[in-house]
């Protein structure tokens, strides 16, 4: 089998690029030939490349980069026998593709990317699509009730924690400071993953007489903002900032961690969806034997077993994250026993074998039944729930 894979970036660290990642290298680890045409580059990759890379080197998406890649894209032939897209944005190439050479075409959905209000061009390729997946069930949800996508042509398959990542082991140290530890993109557009409650809890931390330090790795628009609150605050010198970091840099920072602190909020204003898709760095933290503190919204919910590997909270409540962190720090035996309950529940849930099979499932199938609507039986084994949702106008129950 041949596959094209589309995307708007490949190398570099996220979840839209480790997603497109971890779909060549399992594809590849099953003898699938994968190419694979990128919009742009915005860094090394995380996991090794079987594939062949044919996109853009550049940092920048310019018009150029895009008309370049559209035309790249369009010069597909019929020796492939599936397109992936990657990311929505690039899904109407995949239609224009499928009517040109008649290839059969799958979309990946991840979060906000797919939640709200979409053009007409990409909401049709996602209607269309041979199927579609989605990265969490809380997607998978939004896609059907949001984008009107057929149940019928959906299915979750959640991504794998890296292996690069998951291979490794932490360090345990002898001190007697908690470590927390953040890894986010630090954009303005990008508040609701609360690193600002993170940093309003270390003071009532501090006071209760908790030795403490939180790292955040990730850099953006957001972090003037942030060293300026921890500054405030007067915790300016418990609050490191890691920037952009390398791999091995990233897991070096995984195996130092206590506690992995992302509380982020998932909620709608102003038209314009916020929140967790899933959360990728949930399940890397917990591959490492890291107690997980996730926001109780969105598609982070998913990658906690609540109480057995981390705990679910408001990341809007500054007393609740106190109090949990504050619980944590005080019973080293309970983040011992959530942090091996984590590794448990990564290797079982959400193992590379696991993804690969699930992956190679839809590959196949859609290449056996090209643009057929209907799933096979064993399709619909994998098929999500999707319920309608309830709870207050502008978020999504918890």
């Amino acid at each position: 089998m041949r596959i094209l894979m589309l995307t708007t970036e490949y190398y570099g660290i996220g979840g839209v690029q480790t997603y497109g990642q971890l779909c060549c290298h399992a594809l590849c680890s099953a003898s699938v030939e994968v190419d694979v045409l990128a919009v742009r580059a915005s860094g090394p990759p995380m996991l090794p490349c079987p594939g062949r890379y044919l996109g853009d080197d550049g940092h920048r998406s310019t018009l150029w980069m895009k008309l370049r890649f559209a035309a790249a894209a369009l010069r597909a032939n019929g020796r492939y026998d599936l397109v992936i897209c990657a990311h929505v944005a690039v899904a109407p190439l995949g239609l224009v593709i499928r009517l040109l050479r008649g290839i059969p075409y799958v979309v990946v959905g991840h979060g906000v990317d797919v939640w709200g209000r979409l053009g007409l061009a990409r909401r049709t390729a996602l209607r269309v699509a041979t199927r579609v997946l989605a990265v969490s069930q809380f997607t998978a949800n939004m896609l059907a009730l949001q984008q009107r996508v057929p149940r019928a042509r959906l299915r979750v398959l959640y991504p794998a924690a890296p292996p690069a990542l998951a291979n490794e082991l932490r360090v345990h140290r002898r001190d007697e400071t908690l470590t927390l530890l953040t890894v986010a993109r630090l954009a303005a557009q990008a508040r609701h993953k609360c690193c600002d409650t993170v940093i309003r809890a270390l003071p009532l931390l501090i006071a209760a007489g908790i030795r403490i330090r939180y790292v955040i790795v990730g850099d953006g628009s957001d972090r003037p903002r942030l060293t300026a609150l921890a500054r405030a605050l007067g915790v300016g010198s418990f609050v490191t900032f890691r920037g952009r970091v390398t791999p091995s840099e990233l897991a070096r920072e995984y195996r130092r961690c206590d506690v992995y602190v992302m509380p982020s909020v998932t909620e709608c204003r102003g038209g314009q969806w916020r929140g967790e898709g899933l959360g990728l760095t949930y399940l890397e933290a917990a591959a490492f034997g890291c107690v997980v503190v996730a926001g109780s919204g969105g598609g982070a919910p998913e990658t906690v077993h609540d109480g057995v590997t981390g705990v679910l909270v408001d990341g809007r409540d500054v007393g609740a994250l106190t109090g949990m962190l504050l619980r944590l720090a005080r019973d080293p035996a309970l983040r011992e026993r959530m942090g091996h309950a984590g590794v448990e529940w990564v290797r079982t849930r959400f193992g590379f074998r696991r993804f690969r099979q699930g992956l190679l499932d839809v590959a196949w199938a859609v290449r056996a039944r090209g643009f057929e609507s209907s799933p096979s039986t064993a399709d619909a084994e994998h098929m999500p729930a999707v319920s309608t949702p309830q709870g207050s106008a502008g978020e999504w129950p918890r």
